[in-house]
């Protein structure tokens, strides 16, 4: 296809194609920007979630090994007020929505927020998602592992003006020493987790998009101070010694049809390919006129050479 273009438009081709290939790489790096911001987001709502899961599994199994110390010896009864004041006023997050709760297997005995379902067993209690929550926490608060075990259910989550709402959350229980089968857990409301990452989220997005603009702006300024003069500069060089080419040539074989009588031909100062090619063309070139000349004046030698025995 590209031999029926001439080199001028071959070369504007290429340059074209780089700009068009640069424009496009900022192109889709601006188009996908939304999508690397939202992953950005998902993976570090992801990491807090990690970090917070681990902070709500050493506050409770700090306060459950607490409350195992402060009630050990103590009939039940005391137990449970012991444990249901100490839990009563505490609690967490700037919102105030973390809490403790106790639960005996699965009845509540102390709940900050909830005292409609202390004493009522919540063993076929369920969210929204169909999952057994009561039961899940107090499964793993019986076999909780070092790196914890924890339960994502919905839950009604507590304002700051006193009412509520229902949000998804994240528990952790421990089962507490000293106590007839009695667990406290906590947890965390997934959209609290948001505002823990929200912000780290928003800093980490402006560095890369600073870093991008900043990439850009460079990559701009390298592109036009450097790429475009040198494109220009090797663009006009090129077209400079083909023409040059394209001139003695066309000399030469005007000599050779006799169309003019001398051949001023043009030096081609380079030291690329062109310049080889050029010297090479100019050298043959004088050989070739000087060999013609020589072939010319030999045979006007001869006619007169000719015409002088003819005449006797």
């Amino acid at each position: 296809m590209f031999k029926y273009f001439s080199l001028k438009f071959k070369i504007l081709i290429l340059v074209m194609g780089c700009c068009v290939s640069f424009g496009t790489l900022v192109g889709l790096l601006i188009f996908n920007q939304t999508k690397v911001t939202n992953h950005m987001g998902e993976e570090i709502t992801q990491l807090v979630q990690k970090e917070v899961e681990q902070k709500i599994k050493l506050a409770t199994d700090s306060m459950a090994l607490s409350l195992g110390v402060l009630v050990k010896g103590l009939p039940e009864k005391e137990q449970i007020e012991i444990i249901a004041k100490a839990i009563e006023d505490f609690r967490f997050e700037e919102d105030k929505s973390g809490y403790y709760f106790v639960y005996q297997e699965h009845v509540p005995v102390a709940h900050p927020t909830r005292k409609d379902l202390i004493g009522k067993s919540l063993y076929e209690a369920k969210d929204a998602n169909g999952v057994y929550y009561v039961r899940d926490l107090y499964s793993t608060a019986q076999s909780q592992t070092p790196k914890g075990k924890f339960v994502y259910f919905v839950f009604s989550k507590p304002l700051p003006d006193g009412t509520l709402t229902t949000a998804d959350k994240v528990g952790y229980a421990a089962m507490i020493p000293n106590t007839r089968n009695m667990w406290i857990s906590t947890g965390v409301y997934v959209d609290t987790l948001a505002e823990y990452a929200q912000p780290i989220s928003d800093r980490i997005i402006d560095l890369i998009r600073d870093f991008l603009l900043k990439s850009f702006s460079a990559a701009a300024v390298v592109f036009i101070i450097v790429f475009v003069p040198l494109v220009i500069g090797f663009y006009s060089n090129l077209l400079r010694s083909v023409r040059i080419l394209q001139k003695n040539l066309s000399l030469f074989f005007a000599y050779l049809s006799h169309e003019i009588q001398n051949i001023q031909l043009v030096s081609l100062d380079s030291k690329d390919e062109f310049g080889e090619i050029s010297h090479a063309i100019n050298d043959n070139i004088e050989k070739t006129q000087k060999g013609l000349e020589q072939d010319s004046h030999a045979v006007e030698q001869s006619v007169q050479t000719a015409k002088a025995i003819e005449s006797g």
